[in-house]
């Protein structure tokens, strides 16, 4: 009996340091960057990619987020105005991301 215990546990242990390696490897693929008064960042999906944004200015700002022009959606660009200060995600949908612009 103490055998199997002393087995499970090592297996949990395993199990748990592969699991913690493939969470960092799947956000060490992420998207990062600044555009204007915006920092972002995204992780490229397949069908959705949701896109966090800060808007570090102090006054109201444009965001846009651009798509693959072959997108199977109807629009191409996203287009959001964040006030100043603000933090938030935008859920793209069909297709992948190719430029986050701020102004």
């Amino acid at each position: 009996m103490r055998k199997t215990n002393r087995l499970l546990a090592g297996i949990a242990i395993a199990a748990a340091s592969i699991g913690g390696t493939v969470a960092t490897a799947a956000t060490a693929s992420a998207e990062r960057g600044e555009s204007g008064c915006f920092s972002y960042s995204y992780e490229p999906g397949t069908f959705t990619t949701t896109v966090y944004y800060h808007n570090r200015c102090g006054v109201t700002r444009k965001l846009t987020i651009y798509r693959q022009s072959n997108s199977p959606c109807n629009d191409d660009k996203i287009e959001l105005y964040v006030d100043g200060g603000a933090k938030g995600d935008e859920v793209v949908r069909c297709g992948d991301i190719t430029q986050v612009i701020g102004e």
